[in-house]
């Protein structure tokens, strides 16, 4: 009896150790497997992001030429204005008649006064700049998302 209580001993000593033994080279591999996989992990993240980064300034890089190219054109517009004539000054209120004001027909803005014409010239200028950073943001945004 005593060599059964033994023997069963022996055996359930072996089978723990080994199962101990296993369990530790099992878990050693997987971290080893793991660690690797979180490396993997990390360098595409890092070059998802690098990548991401050159989008951006790229991005930014052709919204800022294309308001270079803007303020050129404004530049250009302007001094092509300096032939119009200037608004008279008006020394007496006079209520323009209603013939010279509303004639019904659309107007391309030649016969602005030069003031009036570099004002609304400034402000589509604005407007287009708004617009390409606008397209930029939303480039950028979806370049993120995706």
């Amino acid at each position: 009896m005593n060599r059964i209580i033994i023997a069963l001993v022996i055996y359930i000593t072996s089978v723990a150790l080994s199962g101990w033994y296993f369990y530790g080279v099992g878990r050693d591999k997987e971290a080893k497997k793991f660690s690797e996989y979180r490396e993997a992990q990390k360098s595409l993240i890092l070059q998802l992001q690098k990548d991401n980064q050159d989008k951006i300034v790229s991005l930014q890089k052709d919204k800022e030429n294309a308001i270079k190219n803007l303020n050129k054109r404004h530049a250009s517009i302007i001094d092509s204005l300096r032939q119009r004539p200037e608004r008279p000054s008006i020394t007496t209120p006079q209520a323009p008649s209603i013939a010279s004001v509303c004639t019904g027909a659309g107007s391309s803005g030649d016969r602005l006064y030069r003031e009036d014409a570099e004002f609304l010239i400034g402000e589509a200028a604005r407007a287009e700049t708004l617009r390409q950073a606008l397209k930029a943001c939303r480039a950028q945004l979806e370049s993120t998302n995706n």
